[in-house]
């Protein structure tokens, strides 16, 4: 690891202080830790694959509080058990270092000691502060849009990445930044150009990838989207597990919607699921990947009973309530009963023990989706769409993103078509297909929901419709060409 910029100013009379790459000051940092601290920023906002080299770094540093800070945020990323307690270590051991820290450095531990105490809505505020104070500190801003994605806060997501636009526009990182935020307040054409012009400065940045992936998949350009990722998938290699599988899932999201399922499932087993099969953000890629293909009528086979094996040891961690339902979901579709009821008692207790601040996700949105999940995988389709709709109004509390939640709308609609609420399903039906009029699947759905309510003439226009999409995106092979 080699420093991008270690310079030295003054702190106060004939004493140095080091600063990083980003001209940020640091304390009791040498040239070790400010290499340290420049390659981390660089490996995480680029989504790399060797941050476990910070991690070595920090344990060999005996000075700087910063270190030992941000190994911290890195455990707690993990979303695990293991990783809290290891991040409780490093924050020990930063508050040893602590003792001369700056303000920045100080808010950095009081928005870590909250991520590690659950209180989440208390860390993104101080790394939104942050955000504002000290623009230029770009990991402060990534944690904050962190939390804010977590807690279904689209609003300060955008107003983050915006902060820190705004200071660093020679830096390609925070376009892709705040084209997420953009996309996730659906400002869909303003998120595009940014996270493009992200790739006008380096075609590798996987973030603008994503960012891209989002507003073609927002608006139908399921071929577009296949030929762009294609064409920039080479460059996935080095990237961490998460973001390697991320974007190949999403890839795949829009093979489904171009009825090539079969390729989709072949994405399943060779990018999207093996990689670190223990890590959180990898299994929720595979079940959500596989719950798709089956509300397309895919028969997965036993791939539900190898990602459950890894589901086990998460019932009772609740780190995050939009990682819960999808995990409760893989276990359920394995047929793990015993583990479901186990895990939805334990959801229970955790949202009658929920914060203010953070009730509504776990009470009126996660407990309800829970349930309505588990009796859709079991085959009750009354009762999931009961308690699916109750849920809905409360789902972006859970966290996630626009697309990543579409899953449970997608599983409350298959209930309720299942169970003949048909005017409902027809509601949802419309609605999606004014936003997304290019999807075959959509358009045979809406063909069989005017059947039976005796619209003939509507279900022909609409059955029509999809046979002429299905045509017209069979003449495109790999990498959406003509064949």
């Amino acid at each position: 690891m080699r420093s991008s910029g270690n310079a030295n100013g003054t702190r106060a009379a004939g004493t140095s202080v080091a600063r990083d790459g980003q001209g940020l000051e640091v304390s009791n940092a040498g040239v070790e830790a400010i290499a340290a601290l420049d390659f981390l920023k660089d490996e995480w906002l680029g989504f790399g694959n060797r941050l476990a080299e910070f991690i070595t770094a920090a344990d060999k540093d005996q000075r700087c509080a910063l270190l030992p800070v941000m190994a911290a945020n890195l455990m707690l990323s993990m979303n695990s058990a293991e990783g809290l307690a290891a991040a409780q270590r490093y924050l020990a051991r930063a508050r040893q270092f602590a003792t001369d820290a700056n303000p920045r450095e100080l808010a950095w531990i009081a928005a870590t000691d909250a991520w590690a105490a659950g209180e989440t809505d208390r860390s993104l505020k101080i790394h939104e502060d942050m955000a504002a104070e000290w623009p230029r500190d770009l990991l402060a801003g990534k944690l904050g849009q962190l939390h804010a994605f977590n807690r279904g806060d689209s609003e300060a997501l955008l107003r983050i990445g915006q902060h820190l636009f705004e200071a660093n526009r020679d830096n390609r990182y925070v376009y892709a930044m705040y084209a997420f935020g953009l996309e996730e307040c659906n400002r869909l054409d303003e998120a595009e150009a940014v996270a493009r012009q992200a790739l006008a400065m380096d075609r590798r940045d996987p973030w603008a990838h994503h960012a891209v992936a989002h507003c073609l998949e927002a608006r139908g350009k399921m071929l577009e989207g296949v030929a762009f990722l294609e064409s920039v998938a080479d460059t996935w290699v080095g990237c961490n597990s998460f973001m390697y599988t991320h974007n190949w899932w999403h890839l795949a999201l829009f093979l489904i919607d171009l009825d090539r399922t079969d390729e989709a499932l072949a994405l399943f087993d060779k990018r999207v699921w093996g990689v670190w099969k223990e890590f959180s953000e990898d299994q929720i890629n595979a079940i959500s990947l596989l719950a798709r293909l089956e509300l397309r009528g895919v028969d997965v086979g036993g791939r539900w009973t190898d990602v459950a094996q890894y589901l086990k040891p998460r019932l009772h961690e609740h780190f995050v309530p939009f990682l819960d339902l999808q995990y409760l979901y893989g276990l359920a579709r394995a047929g793990e009963q015993s583990a479901v009821t186990e895990m939805l008692a334990s959801l229970e207790d955790r949202a009658e023990n929920a914060r203010a601040a953070d009730r509504e996700a776990w009470a009126d949105g996660a407990v309800p989706a829970a349930h309505g999940l588990a009796a859709y995988a079991k085959g009750d389709h009354a009762e999931a769409a009961r308690l699916l709709g109750r849920a809905m109004p409360h789902l972006q509390k859970i966290g996630g993103s626009i697309a990543q939640r579409s899953l449970f709308g997608a599983i409350h609609l298959d209930a309720l078509m299942r169970s003949g609420w048909n005017d409902a399903a027809l509601a949802i039906l419309q609605a999606d297909d004014r936003e997304r009029p290019t999807v075959p699947w959509t358009k045979r759905s809406l063909g069989d929901l005017y059947r039976r309510v005796g619209r003939t003439e509507q279900a022909l226009a609409a059955e029509y419709q999809a046979e002429q999409l299905a045509r017209q995106y069979g003449q495109y092979g790999k990498g959406g060409r003509p064949t």
